[in-house]
């Protein structure tokens, strides 16, 4: 008894299985030949802590460290790897180590834990991540007809003369109509381009000319040519053409087309309308087919969409002939209101660095500042009762960050005419014209 080399596991395991089949200390120790106080001590353990209280337990202070437990030749090469390359992220170090014949048949750590190791090493290799903003929420659902345009591309449609459409479709999603659908001619010498936001104005137009009626609001994808640069906040030339109109220009969620899965689906149901060789011969035939569905659809087709049940959406919803806001093409130039696009910009601040010849651009229109700013960051507001834009400069004062104004300078290309292409009527209106005001969110 009292051997010097201590219990395997085996035979704890075996201390643990005779206790629960009955047995008592003594007969556990005569059987293995160790003293009752060594079988005590194991059975006391097991019974405390579990299974898990039979493994052995590592004697002296635990290694400390990420990758304390894996070989040294490991945490030297990751760390030569990951600082020698120090835009290797843990997968691209983790390759190398795996090739790494040295290392071979040893066990390798996880990304996770070289993550980390690299983090408390050599944190100036590792890239900083600003967190996530949180994500927008989905755009709320329409009340009520008019109330909301969704709006949509239908790219890449090929026709029988050599020809590539590209269709601007809107849909009312509340009365299931189809407001207006446009093909326009989009080949090039390459292959095919995107529309321009000059004819989703059109688009748009058509359908305000044909149902007599402005929207609250027209919803959109972001687009370059809908929502303007991803990377500028500076708004589009079409977003300020709706909003000098009193229209609201929301978003969908970036890369979340569910958000508007009405205009997805008028994609689909209206494409497979016109899907034939007439309608497909040229860009002519295939605008009339467009036309002739589309009042077939909102007539005639038993809708199942929004509240329809079966009917078509002009008798599911004949409040879709009423106007919301009423519109004739002629008092467009009366509706559309320039000072509503100013006060609209006023709620914006632009950030921009003067560029090499002391310029700073605005609404891809450029505005001189002085070279002697080149290289300095401004802010831009705009001034809606005097349409200029304020360029300011941010200095410490008192240990308070307060703006300073620099110089002030016109607003370009933002009058009446560049953002409706339309010239003013040569002579006034005579008839009345009923302005009904929107109600704005910003």
């Amino acid at each position: 008894m009292g051997q010097p080399h201590p219990l395997t596991e085996a035979e704890r395991q075996r201390i643990y299985e005779g206790r629960i089949q009955g047995k008592t200390i003594a007969d556990i120790a005569q059987a293995l030949d160790r003293s009752p106080a060594v079988i005590r001590k194991w059975w006391r353990r097991v019974r405390d802590e579990g299974v898990k209280g039979l493994r052995t337990r590592q004697r002296g202070p635990r290694a400390k460290g990420t990758l304390a437990r894996f070989d040294p030749r490991i945490s030297e090469m990751a760390l030569k790897l990951k600082r020698d390359h120090p835009r290797w992220g843990a997968d691209r170090v983790g390759i190398e180590l795996r090739r790494d014949i040295h290392l071979e048949g040893l066990v390798l750590p996880s990304r996770s834990r070289l993550a980390t190791f690299f983090k408390s090493r050599c944190p100036e290799c590792v890239a900083s991540h600003k967190p996530r903003p949180p994500a927008p929420s989905a755009p709320l659902a329409a009340t009520a007809v008019h109330e909301v345009w969704q709006m949509d591309n239908k790219e890449k449609v090929e026709l029988a003369d050599g020809e590539i459409a590209v269709i601007c479709s809107v849909r009312d999603p509340f009365g299931a109509a189809m407001v207006a659908s446009q093909a326009f001619a989009a080949k090039t010498a390459k292959y095919w381009r995107k529309l321009d936001w000059t004819e989703i104005r059109l688009t748009l137009r058509a359908g305000f000319t044909e149902w007599q009626t402005l929207p609250d609001e027209v919803r959109t994808d972001n687009e370059l040519n809908m929502a303007g640069s991803p990377r500028d906040p500076f708004p589009s030339k079409l977003t300020l053409w709706l909003r000098g109109l009193g229209i609201k220009h929301s978003f969908i969620r970036p890369h979340h087309p569910t958000d508007q899965p009405h205009i997805e689906r008028n994609h689909r149901t209206l494409d497979g309308f016109t899907y034939n060789t007439g309608s497909r011969a040229d860009l002519i035939h295939l605008q009339q087919a467009l036309d002739q569905e589309r009042h077939t659809y909102n007539e005639a087709f038993p809708c199942r969409a929004s509240d329809c049940a079966g009917r078509p959406p002009l008798t599911a919803h004949p409040e879709l002939c009423q106007p919301r806001r009423s519109y004739q093409p002629e008092h467009e130039w009366v509706l559309f209101d320039l000072q509503r696009v100013y006060d609209f910009l006023a709620g914006f601040t632009f950030e921009r660095q003067v560029n090499a010849v002391g310029v700073v651009s605005l609404g891809r229109d450029q505005y001189s500042v002085g070279r002697r700013r080149v290289g300095e960051t401004l802010w831009v507001r705009c001034d809606p009762i005097a349409r200029e834009w304020v360029f300011l400069e941010k200095v410490e004062e008192e240990d308070n960050v307060v703006e300073r104004e620099l110089l002030r300078r016109p607003v370009k290309h933002l009058d009446a005419r560049s953002l409706t292409g339309l010239e003013p009527p040569s002579h006034p209106i005579s008839q009345p014209i009923q302005l009904t005001l929107p109600c704005l969110a910003p």
